[in-house]
């Protein structure tokens, strides 16, 4: 039985690095509105919906480290942020509410938002930035959406990791 552990943990991790490097690639997503999905952070999501609170919360900042290397080249809100939310959210999956695809989309509708909502306020409203208020619109609430759509994907695809892979 922990073979199959190993072998979704595994899993979990080749997919992490495969979709840091496309997410990280210049010029290989398109940007739509001028901008790309986070796409670590919907994976660290769904990751945690599937799995226990520690594991959870370690491919939560396994997730986050690479999400803050890829924006700013040092690790910080996503790293942090991540990991008590895929904490929380493991926790909660496996002992509160059910594991369903309306649960995780409410959670990642609600997560994405606040997390990148929040990346905004400490990259462009702190530091003063003119004109802050547009370059949210024009590329923070694509980004937001773009994430959320993500999740969809990567909340089947883990499923089907995690239920082909079950201990």
């Amino acid at each position: 039985m922990q073979n199959l552990r190993f072998f979704r943990y595994l899993a979990y991790s080749i997919e992490i690095l495969v979709f840091f490097v496309l997410g990280s690639t210049p010029s290989l997503l398109p940007e739509i509105f001028g901008a790309t999905p986070c796409i670590l952070v919907a994976l660290a999501l769904t990751i945690a919906v599937f799995e226990n609170e520690v594991p959870a919360m370690i491919f939560g900042v396994a997730c986050g480290m690479l999400t803050d290397l890829g924006f700013s080249n040092s690790i910080g809100l996503f790293t942090i942020s991540l990991a008590i939310v895929c904490f929380i959210l493991g926790f909660c999956a496996n002992n509160f509410i059910a594991a369903n695809f309306y649960n995780v989309m409410l959670t990642a509708v609600i997560v994405i938002t606040a997390l990148l909502s929040l990346h905004f306020v400490f990259a462009f409203v702190i530091k003063g930035y003119d004109n802050a208020g547009v370059y949210f619109v024009n590329h923070y609430i694509s980004r937001i959406v773009q994430t959320i759509l993500c999740t969809i994907v990567f909340y089947f695809v883990n499923k089907f990791v995690y239920e082909t892979l079950c201990d």
